[in-house]
């Protein structure tokens, strides 16, 4: 019976009764309350017809609790820190600062967009549990539409996904960069301060591999050959730095979205490309049907951008 009487008389009763019992009068709670003291009176005597007993002993110099008025009054700090404390997880959680937020990236998607991104969500929420991993644009695609990943990070390709690749997600443009040529600082065009892709054409160019990176690998291979590279002179690699690596070792060229730059070692450079060329887009792919307050946080650092959050016409949902 006790539970149910805590759970049904009124929580503001309760404050006014510890504050009472705090100031040991009620004319003095009840300024500190700031109301006048009769509706105080009140809503004292009517707590204590609910629950059956006597509350506080009263006396000339003020009220005191009695046995039972003590015990209440130790329950009633618990319950209402309780409430608080629920009130205040829920609020946490509802607007995304706390809880939790699984990110997949595709393997040709720069670290650095990756950590700006988490950078921001961990300055405006540190109470959120982050997990990370990594694989081919597929398995993107493929945690996100099963919900073992909240978000997702790949580069679109120049032609639209196929739809079944779409169904059920959403997708947005987090970022565009435009690309680069990745040479050997001893190399003929590397004094240059532009590469001309048709100089380049005539040797290998090192690309992540269509199977891992379809949408990158596309938008390289048409950059090649409009500039007359022959697709046959393509070698595809499993990843960025094992691209980085064979430049290295003299085996062909590279073109990369400028945000690689970053993690261009001694030995290597990164130069503009001569060629007009459409920008690479990095997209974050979520379900349409996410709720997670945490997500909507992070869909809104991601989208905070100076370029249109949105795709490009041929990529238009």
């Amino acid at each position: 019976m006790a539970l149910q009487y805590l759970f049904t008389m009124d929580l503001k009763t309760m404050e006014y009764y510890l504050v009472v019992v705090g100031e040991g009068s009620i004319t003095r709670a009840a300024e500190r309350l700031h109301m006048s003291q009769p509706p105080l009176t009140v809503r004292l005597k009517s707590l204590e017809a609910e629950l059956g007993v006597e509350l506080l002993s009263r006396h000339g110099r003020g009220v005191e609790p009695t046995a039972a008025g003590r015990v209440f009054a130790d329950r009633a700090r618990r319950l209402l820190a309780d409430v608080q404390g629920t009130t205040d997880a829920v609020r946490s959680i509802g607007h995304g600062v706390s809880g939790t937020l699984a990110v997949v990236t595709g393997g040709s998607v720069a670290p650095r967009l990756l950590s700006s991104l988490l950078g921001t969500l961990r300055e405006q929420a540190p109470d959120v549990a982050i997990s990370v991993s990594s694989g081919t644009d597929a398995a993107v695609w493929d945690q996100v539409s099963h919900g073992e990943a909240d978000a997702g990070l790949l580069h679109l390709a120049p032609q639209p996904a196929s739809p079944q690749g779409w169904r059920g997600l959403e997708t947005a443009v987090a970022a565009r960069e435009p690309l680069v040529a990745v040479l050997r600082e001893d190399h003929p065009v590397a004094g240059h301060e532009r590469a001309d892709v048709v100089a380049l054409t005539a040797e290998t160019l090192i690309s992540p591999a269509a199977s891992s990176a379809p949408g990158l690998h596309e938008q390289l291979l048409a950059t090649w050959q409009a500039a007359g590279g022959s697709p046959e002179h393509v070698r595809e690699t499993d990843s960025t730095s094992t691209t980085l690596a064979l430049v290295e070792a003299g085996l062909g060229v590279a073109i990369l979205p400028a945000a690689v730059t970053a993690l261009v070692w001694r030995g290597l450079i990164g130069l503009p490309l001569l060629q007009h060329h459409p920008a690479v887009e990095t997209v974050i792919v979520w379900r349409h049907d996410a709720t997670s307050p945490v997500l909507r946080r992070f869909l809104r650092i991601a989208l905070s951008t100076p370029e249109p959050d949105v795709l490009s016409p041929e990529h238009a949902r």
